[in-house]
């Protein structure tokens, strides 16, 4: 499954985010985004790394609960 701002958003509607994502997943969004992308994530109990890239974008790296970096 591709994973973007519209299926994280549908993931987390129907409370199927933490049985989707899985560790090492990976995906990209815009900077304007990063706020809701965060709080979806914190809700679901999914740790994740952030990194800013080019363009306002922002590269959102899953990973184990509590290791946020």
């Amino acid at each position: 499954m591709e994973l973007n701002i519209n299926t994280i958003r549908a993931l987390a509607q129907d409370n199927m985010l933490a049985s989707t994502i899985k560790l090492e997943d990976s995906f990209i969004v815009n900077e304007n985004d990063k706020t809701e992308i965060e709080a979806f994530l914190r809700n679901a109990k999914i740790g994740y790394q952030c990194i800013t890239q080019s363009g306002d974008n922002v590269l959102f790296i899953i990973q184990p609960y509590g290791e946020q970096g």
